[in-house]
């Protein structure tokens, strides 16, 4: 009989958490890994800098990145260069794609992240968080590095 109380109770319980969609929402496995994630700071006088970082799904399914928001700024974007007629073009784009089991990285010259309006100045070595959104991958916060655009003096000295 106690057996039988037991497995009705499991049921009810698995029965209110499907219906949430929290059970399977909790069990799910983070499919996105991020790393190297860094923000440059920006020329005095300057509210517009660039992040990046790599993207690796190690998940089954495809993820389409499709916001991104952060605490420095009121508008952040996804941003590609092109070359197009021999010159090198910006465009914003409203989705990436991170296809299962690939990498996508977001490096100078190529996908970066565009933060515009960044209302005060960067610290070179602080921390801030980026908030990705996904289609179907779940929302994630990656934290980035604050470093400067210009090279130390050390980095001169081999």
């Amino acid at each position: 009989m106690r057996l039988v109380v037991f497995a009705l109770i499991v049921t009810a319980i698995q029965l209110t958490f499907i219906g949430t969609g929290q059970a399977s929402e909790q069990l799910r496995p983070k499919a996105l890994l991020f790393s190297d994630g860094y923000l440059r700071t920006m020329p005095p006088g300057q509210k517009v800098t660039a992040a990046f970082i790599s993207v690796t799904n190690v998940g089954d399914e495809d993820c389409r990145l499709i916001s991104l928001d952060s605490s420095l700024s009121d508008r952040v974007e996804f941003h590609q260069h092109q070359h197009i007629d021999g010159m090198m073009k910006m465009r914003p784009m409203t989705s990436v794609l991170v296809a299962a089991g690939n990498t996508v990285v977001f490096k100078p010259g190529a996908f970066h992240i565009m933060f515009f309006n960044v209302g005060d100045p960067l610290t070179a070595g602080h921390k801030t968080q980026l908030t990705l959104g996904t289609d179907q991958c779940g929302d994630y916060s990656p934290e980035l590095e604050i470093r400067s655009l210009v090279k130390s003096k050390i980095m001169d000295h081999h």
